[in-house]
Parts: C-alpha cells; structure tokens; sequence
C-alpha cells in the first residue's frame, strides 16, 4: 500500500538519489577535515557547513520531487540512499583513494631519488 498512488515509486527513488548525494556530502566534508587536521573551530564549522549542505540538498530535492511537501516515505528512501551510499559507494571509493595516495608516494619517492633532478637542484 506504501507505493499505491501515482508517482510515488519515483519520488522514492529521487529521495534515495538524495540520500546518495548527502553521503557523498558526507565524505567530502570529513575528507576536508582530516586533510585540515581540524581543531575545535574547524571542526564545528565543517560540521556546519555538512549541516547546511544537506539541508539544502534534501529541500532541493523536496521541492524538485514533491512541491515541498514532506511526507514519511521520502524521509525513508533518503535514509536508504544514505545507507547505500555508505555501504557500498563509499568502500570503492575509499579503496581507490588509498591507491592514489600510494601511487602518488611511489612517485614522488622516485623523483627525490632522481639523479638528474639531484644534479639539477643542487
């Protein structure tokens, strides 16, 4: 009976897309805060600024879907999306970072050990 009416199977699919977005948002911003190594200042004003960008993401996506209005099953399919996201979008994208990380200190490791670049910044 949940998806008894037009067009709700979609706008719960459009929420999970937000509820994608806001993991997403999610990791971003945690990603920033470990790459400023926040104290306490920095730590509440990313918090904040998570705060707000998924505030702004989820009405956008309220108004975008449903007119605004709120209604239980779209809370649901963006808390499904989240869920997703941190199940099985975030994993990957974690893994291919690590190895970035790796490639990009093997690299720099073989240019510190470059004769010619020894040579020339001697």
């Amino acid at each position: 009976m949940l998806f008894s009416t037009i067009h709700q199977g979609l706008l719960f699919l459009w929420m999970m897309v937000a509820g994608v977005l806001i993991g997403l948002w999610y990791a971003l911003t945690l990603g920033l805060r470990r790459l400023i190594q926040a104290g306490f200042w920095l730590t509440l004003s990313c918090d904040l600024l998570f705060g707000v960008g998924c505030a702004m993401i989820l009405c956008a996506f309220l108004v975008a879907g449903n007119y605004g209005a709120m209604r239980p099953f779209e809370l649901l399919g963006a808390v499904c999306g989240a869920l997703i996201c941190v199940c099985a979008v975030l994993p990957p994208l974690r893994s291919l970072g690590r190895r970035m990380a790796r490639l990009y200190k093997a690299a720099a490791d073989r240019l510190r050990k470059s004769r010619v670049l020894q040579i020339i910044f001697k």
